[in-house]
């Protein structure tokens, strides 16, 4: 079976969304990432509440750089329309996500487990040329994870995540 039969994936037009946006960093270590974008996804969720802003989509998680020097990333929720006030407090603002082309990976199951899934991405991407080294990951950022469900009601198993790498 070859890495591509393993993955699915599709090439992708991303729209633009309107979305509340809170930024976070951590360690690069799974588990400090998952640490810190739980954070960053409650503080947006105050956000959210104190602004009045509806979700009018999947929530994503925007890696701005990742590398052995730490993890920078903006977690985002689309919302239907913009605050009726500025929303400028703290580090939470509303701004638009921008589109474009890009691959489209799905991943099933548990967010541990998707660390296994970049690992045959990068197989993949590796064999078709788009990389030629780890380090071309950083020509694909800002990459994003887009949650599909609602890891609170429901199964691990069932989970599915979409992860975009943008094309140029």
């Amino acid at each position: 079976m070859s890495i591509a039969d393993e993955l699915e994936f599709a090439e992708v037009e991303v729209s633009p969304v309107l979305a509340a946006q809170m930024p976070g960093q951590s360690t690069s270590d799974p588990s400090a990432i998952s640490k810190a974008m739980g954070g960053a996804f409650d503080s947006l969720a105050g956000f959210l509440e104190r602004h009045s802003l509806v979700p009018s989509g999947p929530p994503r998680a925007i890696y701005k750089s990742y590398g052995p020097e730490g993890t920078n990333f903006i977690v985002a929720m689309p919302i239907a329309s913009p605050p009726a006030r500025p929303a400028e407090e703290g580090p939470g603002f509303v701004d638009t996500l921008s589109g474009g082309k890009a691959l489209r990976f799905t991943h099933h199951g548990p967010y541990q487990d998707l660390i296994k899934t970049y690992g045959r991405i990068t197989e993949f991407m590796l064999s078709k040329g788009l990389m030629n080294s780890e380090a071309d990951w950083a020509r694909y950022m800002p990459m994003w994870e887009e949650y599909l469900n609602d890891p609170h009601t429901t199964r691990e198993a069932a989970l599915l995540t979409y992860i975009h790498l943008p094309l140029p």
